[in-house]
């Protein structure tokens, strides 16, 4: 049964109203953790079973590897969210490429679309600079089962202008968090318990904002081993519609001791990802809480396993005694047990181990369905014969369908999301200009790369209509379909445009009119004229 959320008391300080709001809130985003407390523990135990189990925000972590972590049976659990992980990355945030792009929404007129297009297409290769100089992918392996887990967060901020942006992954006991009026995640908290010697780090130039008081006490030279509770707040202000505004604070234990209001899309630097949410619940429901029951079961069947072995390799034995001993307690592989005499097979093997042949095919059928819920299923041979390269694709494609749909939401809330806080902390820095069309500053929607597949399903379409059609209606062909268009139109969806350059249309031309002028000079000149003969 879950815990119930604390009830905080609230102080007094000129931040009381905003301190009661950041009570409140903060409240029921416990509230939502509690429901998957257990289910988060046991996630780890299963992935990683060195991490502390504690995720309560209020409750310090223990600095000891947790005492169950020898129990384990099984490391399936751990290889799974590595690959998980791996295959995350490579599907939405590949290092190598560009993996976000802007492009222009409906309610910008479209005689502006392509200046905006324009604008956006200088401006995301410098964003994607400032990404891969950052410490993203560094960071990325940090949240471990998180992302399996089905939420993760980072802190992305610009905490030294004169160097990259620093990315921070947030671990689950420090996240707290609830959805919003529209199903999406609102109320994100940042909860830190750290001594007061790191307090200023922590805060940076917001610690000089903090009242007296609180300076005091931090300061104390006799309390730099006493811990602090650092929260820090973000939620949306729905009233401000005319932007996308968040309310900020900074609490010290419960008391809200520095308040802003954080405007812009991609202004707020905790960003919040999930994969598989539910309408309800803040959490989402990632392939490892998903896979609770068959890890379970792995683990038990790999324990008698092991049992067996041990009991195949050193079976126990009887011998003769006076007196005897009862078995309702079970046997030890090895041990010797004394049995009354009465025959002279009396010393003999106790007991007769069975087959493991059915214990090992369950394994290897979960661990299957494992793989497969995990997205990291490869295609298999079934049967005797090879897949075809064909076949093989098909299963690859499908493969990648089923990441994607549960995978959208994931990339809504996770890369767009990144994608744009570096653009925001870019134009802060006067790296990038806000994109203006006719002197207003518009927003433009992050694209995801992801939809490729479906767009190069759409290119084969195009170009096996243009096998059949072309030799088929060769001169209506010609007179319909033009082709300095359609090479365009080809090259924009396979996103090759910046790799091969089109001439212009009248550098076209002039090469048109070259080889017609070439062409009506050969007709002019015929081997069977002795004048032109004579000057070949």
């Amino acid at each position: 049964m879950a815990e119930p959320a604390k009830v905080y008391a609230v102080a007094d300080g000129p931040f009381k109203e905003l301190t009661e709001q950041a009570v409140a809130r903060l409240s029921g985003c416990e509230r939502q953790k509690n429901e998957f407390d257990l289910d988060i523990r046991e996630s780890y135990f299963f992935s990683q079973p060195h991490r502390a189990r504690e995720i309560r925000s209020a409750q310090a972590i223990s600095v000891s590897k947790p005492t169950d972590a020898d129990t384990l049976q099984t490391g399936i659990a751990m290889e799974l969210v590595d690959d998980f992980n791996t295959e995350v990355i490579n599907s939405f945030m590949p290092q190598a490429e560009p993996w976000a792009e802007r492009r222009p929404g409906m309610f910008i007129p479209p005689a502006l679309r392509q200046q905006a297009k324009d604008a956006a297409a200088k401006q995301d290769p410098l964003i994607f600079d400032a990404i891969r100089a950052s410490n993203l992918y560094e960071e990325f392996p940090k949240l471990g089962a998180d992302v399996a887990i089905g939420t993760a967060a980072f802190s992305i901020d610009d905490l030294r202008p004169a160097e990259n942006i620093v990315v921070q992954a947030i671990p689950l006991h420090e996240i707290e968090i609830n959805v919003g009026p529209f199903g999406g995640i609102d109320d994100r908290f940042i909860v830190r318990h750290t001594k007061n010697r790191h307090v200023k780090a922590l805060l940076g130039a917001t610690y000089e904002k903090l009242d007296a008081e609180c300076r005091r006490e931090i300061e104390d030279a006799k309390k730099q081993d006493q811990v602090t509770i650092i929260r820090w707040g973000w939620w949306r202000l729905w009233d401000r519609l005319g932007d996308v505004v968040w309310q900020h604070v900074v609490m010290k234990d419960m008391k809200v001791v520095h308040a802003v209001e954080l405007t812009g899309e991609g202004s707020c630097p905790m960003v919040v990802f999930r994969f598989n949410p539910s309408p309800e619940w803040a959490y989402g429901w990632g392939p490892l809480p998903k896979s609770l029951p068959d890890l379970r079961q792995i683990d038990d069947i790999q324990a008698k396993k092991i049992e067996h072995i041990d009991l195949t390799l050193a079976p126990p034995s009887t011998y003769p005694d006076d007196s005897g001993t009862a078995f309702d307690q079970g046997v030890e592989a090895g041990k010797m047990y004394p049995v009354r005499p009465g025959s002279e097979g009396a010393v003999k093997q106790l007991i007769e181990p069975g087959s493991m042949e059915p214990a090992i095919y369950e394994v290897d059928a979960i661990e299957r369905a494992l793989r497969h819920r995990f997205y990291v299923g490869m295609p298999e041979q079934r049967g005797k014969t090879p897949p075809t390269a064909t076949q093989w694709l098909d299963e690859m494609q499908l493969a990648q369908r089923r990441f994607g749909t549960p995978g959208a939401s994931f990339w809504k809330e996770g890369p767009a999301a990144i994608f744009l806080r570096f653009k925001f902390l870019l134009e802060k820095r006067g790296v990038i200009a806000p994109i203006e069309v006719n002197g207003k500053i518009v927003s433009l929607e992050p694209y995801n790369p992801a939809q490729r597949a479906a767009e190069q399903q759409e290119v084969a379409m195009a170009a096996r209509y243009l096998s059949i059609v072309g030799p088929t209606w060769p001169e209506e062909f010609r007179l319909r379909v033009d082709g300095s268009a359609t090479m365009q139109a080809i090259a924009d969806k396979m996103r090759v445009g910046g790799l091969i350059k089109f001439r212009t249309d009248q550098e076209a031309g002039n090469i048109i009119e070259g080889i017609k002028a070439l062409s009506e000079g050969r007709q002019q000149i015929r081997p069977s004229d002795p004048a032109a003969a004579g000057t070949l």
